[in-house]
């Protein structure tokens, strides 16, 4: 704007000189230089314009451009503040972590080792569950074996119960024929009670016993009459009973022997008085097979031999009758 004002001072200086002294070659000069001048004046004016119109434009810009800037401060500043909040939270985060870390790494090895410990009482345990499993297998298969056994015993144990049943019945019937029999010989020897004879039961068996004053002479085994009667009596209880045994045993007092011929003591005498015993038996009709005569000497007195009286109660006949234990023996048998 400066320069257009001195351009157009040097024109109007022109025009004046050019007026009042200068030839008209010169006029016609500066005229054509004046109308050079208005055009470049023109050309001037334009460019103004399009300066000024460019300026404002700038003058815009830069007012939008220092907004811009006022913005950007303001922002920078809240992004500085938010800048340094992020970075103190950072470090409180950042010392957080550290903290954090250390106590996970004190943890981590703290847990390490309970995590050692428990392995090796996990180890132990199972070891301890692996023997114990063991041990109950093994105690479940004696247990087993066990109730097989007792399965087999309870078996068995049925199995003699009623073998027991048996024997009891069995030695009921026993006890039964022998309660019957020894009646039955009291009843059929009657007349030689309170003279030398007894009849008793026990153990189921009938003991028929004899002084040898009802049967023998002093050192003899002939058997006098009334002895005679009283084995033939008996014989005949016995001989309606053929499923009897009968052993007869010979018994004498402890005095020795004086006699001559083939008896030499005691045992043969008690022998030999069994003996004739049993022929009396025989003859009167018991069966042979179910008799046995025994010689037992003094061995077996039942009184003292201090006495007359002991001496001629352990002088005797006994006569024992067992029933036929023949079903009793199967059943132990079986």
């Amino acid at each position: 704007m400066k320069n257009s004002k001195n351009l157009m001072i040097a024109l109007g200086l022109l025009i004046v000189a050019a007026s009042s002294c200068v030839p008209i070659r010169k006029y016609e000069e500066l005229q054509a230089k004046e109308t050079e001048c208005q055009e470049d004046l023109g050309k001037l004016r334009d460019d103004y314009a399009k300066m000024e119109g460019e300026f404002n434009e700038a003058l815009r810009t830069i007012d939008a451009l220092q907004k811009k800037a006022k913005a950007l401060r303001e922002d920078t500043t809240l992004m500085g503040n938010a800048y340094r909040r992020l970075t103190k939270s950072y470090e409180e985060l950042n010392e957080s972590y550290e903290l954090l870390i250390a106590n996970n790494n004190t943890l981590i090895a703290r847990n390490a080792a309970e995590n050692r410990k428990l392995l090796e009482q996990l180890e132990k345990t199972e070891q301890e569950l692996l023997a114990k499993e063991e041990a109950l297998t093994k105690e479940q298969e004696r247990l087993n074996a066990l109730n097989s056994r007792l399965k087999e015993l309870e078996t068995n144990l049925e199995k003699r119960e009623e073998r027991v049943n048996e024997l009891e019945s069995a030695l009921s019937k026993k006890d039964s024929i022998s309660s019957a029999l020894r009646d039955k010989i009291a009843a059929a020897l009657t007349r030689f009670e309170g003279k030398g004879l007894t009849v008793e039961q026990k153990n189921g068996k009938v003991y028929v016993s004899l002084e040898n004053s009802l049967l023998f002479a002093s050192g003899s085994w002939n058997v006098d009459a009334s002895g005679k009667q009283a084995i033939q009596d008996l014989a005949g209880a016995l001989s309606e009973n053929p499923d009897l045994d009968i052993l007869i045993e010979g018994h004498t007092d402890n005095d020795e022997y004086n006699g001559s011929g083939a008896i030499k003591d005691n045992w043969d005498l008690s022998v030999m008085r069994a003996t004739s015993i049993v022929k009396i038996l025989t003859q009167a009709g018991v069966d042979p097979t179910r008799l046995t005569a025994a010689g037992r000497g003094e061995f077996i007195p039942v009184a003292s031999n201090e006495t007359s009286a002991g001496k001629a109660a352990n002088r005797r006949i006994e006569i024992i009758i067992s029933p036929d234990l023949g079903v009793l023996y199967d059943v132990i048998q079986d």
